[in-house]
């Protein structure tokens, strides 16, 4: 499966076993997309302010129906302008966004925690996040900045933290 995203506000999803292309039509500019490390969920940050998290795949496993909105994320991060990076932490528990306010913000996808936790360190907006890939390290969060930094939110606990619900 090859999955791409675009402004046009669509989720491609193109089947190359059956030749089967499905569209997810978020009527909303779509800036980056991510999908989980089990590979049963995308997120997907619009220009909207919004993320939205689908099933990847039907009540039957199949990629042959539309995909229901099951979160939407909006609270704490700010997006409008520009292009800004979602992603899964390595255990798929949270979904990862930068702000256009600068900040880094953990939301979980299943859980209490209203609104995300935020990390704030960034001066420009937030343009691009990602995670550990190694599932024992789910705290572990890389972010880089209009700005021109990096930042590595390394610590365990800040990370058992953020992570509460």
């Amino acid at each position: 499966q090859i999955i791409t995203s675009s402004v046009d506000g669509k989720i491609r999803t193109y089947d190359l076993r059956t030749g089967q292309l499905i569209t997810e039509d978020i009527s909303h500019p779509i800036t980056s997309f991510a999908v989980s490390n089990d590979g049963r969920s995308i997120a997907a940050s619009c220009l909207d302010g919004i993320i939205r998290l689908f099933d990847k795949y039907n009540s039957n496993h199949r990629i042959d129906a539309r995909k229901k909105v099951f979160q939407k994320f909006h609270s704490n991060h700010k997006s409008g302008n520009y292009k800004l990076e979602c992603a899964f932490s390595s255990n798929d528990e949270y979904v990862v966004s930068g702000s256009e306010c600068g900040a880094v913000v953990v939301y979980p996808v299943q859980g209490s925690m209203e609104g995300g936790k935020l990390l704030r360190r960034h001066t420009a907006p937030t343009c691009s996040v990602t995670s550990c890939p190694q599932s024992s390290r789910p705290w572990l969060i890389a972010s880089a900045s209009y700005d021109g930094s990096a930042i590595v939110w390394a610590s365990q606990e800040e990370g058992e933290v953020c992570m509460k619900e």
